[in-house]
């Protein structure tokens, strides 16, 4: 047997619980369908108390198969044709042999450039690992795990 007066008032909000109406006092109740699932077991009216079977849930209405429409087909589109131009004959394009000497011409300042980036980099480093080497103790003091690095370097 089911108490009714367990289960909940009707709510809009919810769609897996099946309204069941009293039959003497008319009172409705939201029950969840699958406290429902044993069509024989009795309901209790929470309000009255009368004895009921549940009723037969509602057949589905059978949903008509529309097959959806074919997309309208895609419009034919035409590429826009160059205008034909005129070219003057001072305007062709140089040699690539006279292009590649211009090229190496700009490219001989940037190289000398990375060169010098380079070479004041590995100064740079070679600078502070002195002064690491040179102030050892107070790396050492500063952050403890150099100490494994200088032991494993003869340092330490």
């Amino acid at each position: 047997m089911l108490n009714l007066s367990l289960a909940e008032r009707p709510t809009l909000a919810e769609n897996s619980n099946m309204l069941i109406t009293c039959p003497k006092c008319e009172a409705g109740f939201q029950v969840p369908e699958r406290l429902l699932r044993d069509r024989d077991r009795p309901l209790r009216c929470g309000q009255c108390g009368t004895m009921f079977r549940a009723p037969e849930p509602p057949a589905p209405e059978p949903v008509a198969f529309q097959a959806p429409e074919p997309p309208p087909p895609a419009p034919v589109v035409e590429e826009p044709r160059p205008a034909p131009t005129l070219v003057a004959e001072d305007s062709r394009p140089e040699p690539l042999a006279a292009r590649g000497a211009s090229l190496e011409r700009a490219s001989a300042p940037a190289s000398r450039g990375l060169r010098a980036a380079w070479a004041a980099s590995i100064v740079l480093l070679l600078c502070g690992g002195l002064a690491a080497i040179i102030k050892r103790d107070a790396v050492m003091e500063a952050w403890a795990p150099a100490a494994r690095l200088f032991a494993a370097l003869g340092l330490g």
